[in-house]
């Protein structure tokens, strides 16, 4: 089984976060503005077919804010 490339969560409280499953993996935090804030579990490291570490770090970045952000809207439009 493979895990999703993206999986929301909260504390129970007031903080919403993005875990990335994939390599390189980082939880994503977002503050109450939707703006995010990582926290690297793995340190990227140098994949030529993907560019350098910090463009594919802000790729990946990049996608966990719209996926939390779709997921948001989401959530809010259904209720």
């Amino acid at each position: 089984m493979e895990l999703p490339k993206f999986l929301i969560a909260d504390d129970g409280e007031d903080r919403d976060f993005v875990i990335h499953c994939h390599y390189p993996r980082f939880i994503m935090e977002f503050d109450d503005a939707g703006v995010g804030t990582p926290i690297w579990i793995d340190t990227p490291i140098y994949a030529p077919d993907k560019g350098e570490p910090a463009l594919q770090g802000a790729r990946l970045m990049s996608e966990a804010g719209e996926f939390f952000h779709g997921q948001v809207f989401n959530s809010d439009e259904s209720c």
